[in-house]
């Protein structure tokens, strides 16, 4: 049986956002242990994520995603810095957060809507932190904290691109994911 690991995604591009990536690898890599974004290709926003999903479904599920992933959304999406989640009281991920926007929020819920109706999910998604993953952090030194406060200090907020919603595949191996539109 044909599966794939799948999500519904918009894949982010822009130079800044490579070279703040970088940055933060120079300055943060010694801090700890991370395991870092493959490749800046991969830098994406998830609004749901499936897992493994047979073939006959992703195509179901083409069709739902079919009238968002016609569409360009140019509305204004901010980057406001470095942040982490945390997961068992420790930091879990690295990820430059987007600020609210209105317009993102309401497309989220739209597409979680559309996953409800057409019984992809059981009910829609209603916490939605945006965010373009950096790293999995593994563990961290007492300063990693404070020298994210310093990276923050010496960034300004930046406009991305237009995004485009998509079916991703996550194609998992040893050196990490690597993401694909299908």
């Amino acid at each position: 049986m044909c599966t794939k690991r799948i999500f519904v995604g918009s894949f982010i591009r822009h130079e800044v956002l490579n070279q703040l990536f970088e940055f933060s690898k120079q300055r943060l890599d010694n801090l700890g242990l991370f395991k870092w974004t493959r490749t800046p290709e991969n830098f994406h926003i998830t609004f749901h994520f499936f897992g493994k999903m047979s073939c006959d479904d992703i195509e179901r599920l083409r069709e739902i995603i079919q009238h968002f992933s016609q569409e360009t959304y140019d509305f204004d999406l901010y980057l406001k810095g470095l942040d982490f989640f945390i997961r068992k009281r420790k930091p879990s991920v690295l990820y430059a957060g987007l600020q609210p926007s209105k317009e993102l929020f309401e497309l989220h819920q739209e597409i979680q809507n559309q996953l409800f109706q057409a019984g992809f999910i059981t009910e829609p998604q209603m916490r939605f932190v945006p965010h373009i993953t950096f790293a999995r952090i593994k563990k961290v030194s007492s300063i990693f904290s404070s020298q994210l406060y310093l990276i923050n200090q010496k960034y300004e907020p930046l406009r991305l691109n237009p995004i485009k919603v998509e079916i991703i595949e996550s194609v998992l191996s040893p050196k990490g994911a690597l993401y694909r539109g299908i």
